[in-house]
């Protein structure tokens, strides 16, 4: 995983919870890397998980919800990155239908040992898009946090839920994102 997940987590972290609570998760994990990271080194994907089971631990709630904090607060930084391709995009669904043929392609092409989960999309009704999303990883809540900072992106109010997540056993997540009117 690349090292931008890792310090932008441990900005997340200090935003919402202090830099003592930082600095006590990481003292509290046997870490490879010792909680230093570089945003352009690899780490192992374990010690994401490492982390965000400590830092639940320490603050409560759950890993769900860690994960989606994290996903709604990263998604500025991932935008800066990819705004050029998407800067015609003025729908939220528009955004999140190029995430995979779009965003995801250029990540490979600018990095070849990027990882990227799957995306598939059906969108049943108007206001309804429903992602199929399919990763090792199992950071789908994470991807939920991306949507919702998408969401605030396009100034549009979304509602999220899950009928089968990999989390839980299934093969696949599937994440119903419907805009509210």
């Amino acid at each position: 995983m690349k090292g931008a997940i890792f310090t932008g987590f441990s900005e997340y972290v200090e935003k919402e919870f202090g830099l003592s609570t930082w600095l006590k998760t990481i003292d509290s994990c046997q870490l490879a890397s010792n909680g230093e990271y570089l945003a352009t080194e690899l780490y192992e994907d374990s010690e994401f998980a490492i982390l965000v089971d400590a830092l639940v631990s320490r603050v409560g709630g759950s890993r769900e919800e860690v994960y989606r904090g994290f996903g709604q607060y990263f998604f500025p930084f991932l935008m800066s990155m990819v705004i050029k391709s998407v800067e015609g995009i003025t729908h939220l669904f528009d955004f999140l239908k190029a995430v995979d043929s779009v965003i995801h392609i250029e990540v490979r092409k600018s990095d070849a040992l990027a990882y990227t989960p799957t995306l598939l999309y059906d969108q049943p009704q108007d206001n309804v898009l429903i992602i199929r999303y399919l990763s090792h990883r199992k950071m789908c809540h994470f991807a939920e946090g991306l949507i919702l900072g998408a969401a605030q992106h396009y100034n549009q109010k979304v509602k999220l839920s899950q009928s089968k997540c990999l989390c839980k056993g299934d093969k696949h997540c599937l994440i119903r994102v419907e805009i509210q009117q």
